[in-house]
């Protein structure tokens, strides 16, 4: 049902004093006045921070690419990167450690992007799709270092089924299997499976894996989580419930444990809201438009219970990352 906003409503209403209609038409009118230039104050404070992403991510760009700027912009970038006080940071990280950073800014300027464009017949909505799937794929790029410093390291035998000869991955909605290409690099020894129902996901990602000489490490499958066949098959499941509706992902938990070797873990990724209010109302919101699940508190823990886990606990994602996991073992 489309959302009908009540503007105006008030101006419907008769007043029994005289001359009251037209005051309460000039209030409106003035209170709308009023009301405009709030607005436009918060868009304007707003638009401050989408610059300071895109100065950023220009500076970013500019480490990971090994491309410099040009004298003017690099001047005008590094004053806002002194402002933040994050100079240093961004001149000594590595290209390796920037990159998920930078797609996360991709990200979110895509998506505002998206959101905002009309569709288009001549090409360029498949375009900025194709980049906005690429950017959401980099973000994964940064996991396996996550992973195996300090999420492995709580989950019993998870290091060691990672290193073993035959372990395998089960990749959810792969995208342009930027994750498996990275959990691959991570682990030697490491197979893939991944799985995601979109045709043009899935050939970006044959795309990816190709440059990444990866082919006969990583099997692409076209279709949905909840239908993949495996039983026994699998150390270590990732299911990203930001990306993926309610009722699949209940239905992928469930399916993962049959999928799972005993003793193999799940990780259930999800949005996490953090204490203010904005930013939990951004997180709902931004999971809404990618089609996702967001999980009140406690729901996915008790989700991975329900479905027959053991050791459930729930794990937290990279500092300042609006994601955390709940995690759960095959028993066995």
């Amino acid at each position: 049902m489309p959302v009908q906003f009540c503007t105006g409503m008030y101006g419907n209403r008769q007043s029994s004093k005289p001359g009251g209609r037209a005051r309460m038409e000039l209030t409106k009118i003035q209170g709308a006045s009023h009301d405009i230039e709030g607005l436009r104050t918060i868009v304007a404070r707003q638009a401050i921070s989408a610059n300071a992403l895109a100065a950023l991510g220009l500076a970013m760009e500019a480490r990971v690419q090994d491309k410099p700027l040009d004298s003017d912009t690099a001047r005008r970038i590094e004053a806002v990167l002194g402002e933040f006080g994050v100079s240093g940071i961004v001149a000594d990280a590595s290209a390796a450690e920037l990159a998920p950073v930078l797609a996360g800014i991709r990200v979110d300027l895509l998506s505002a992007v998206k959101l905002l464009s009309q569709p288009s017949a001549d090409g360029e909505t498949r375009r900025l799709e194709a980049s906005m799937r690429q950017a959401f794929g980099d973000v994964s790029a940064g996991f396996p270092a996550l992973l195996k410093r300090s999420i492995a390291p709580q989950l019993e035998g998870l290091l060691e089924r990672l290193e073993a000869p035959g372990a395998a991955f089960l990749d959810i909605g792969v995208g342009v299997g930027v994750l498996s290409v990275s959990m691959l690099r991570q682990w030697p020894n490491l197979r893939a499976v991944g799985i995601d129902p979109l045709p043009d996901a899935i050939a970006q990602a044959r795309s990816n894996i190709k440059a990444a000489g990866l082919r006969h490490r990583i099997e692409l499958r076209i279709g949905l989580g909840q239908e993949i066949i495996d039983e026994d098959a699998f150390d270590l499941a990732f299911v990203p419930s930001a990306f993926i509706p309610d009722p699949q992902v209940r239905a992928i938990v469930a399916r993962c444990r049959t999928a799972l070797r005993p003793g193999g873990w799940l990780l259930l990724a999800m949005i996490n809201p953090g204490p203010d209010a904005l930013g939990a109302a951004l997180a709902r919101f931004r999971t809404t438009l990618w089609g996702g699940t967001v999980f009140e508190n406690g729901e996915a823990e008790a989700l991975v219970e329900q479905c027959g886990y053991a050791d459930t606990r729930l794990l937290p994602g990279p500092a300042g990352a609006p994601i955390t996991f709940v995690a759960g073992r095959k028993p066995g």
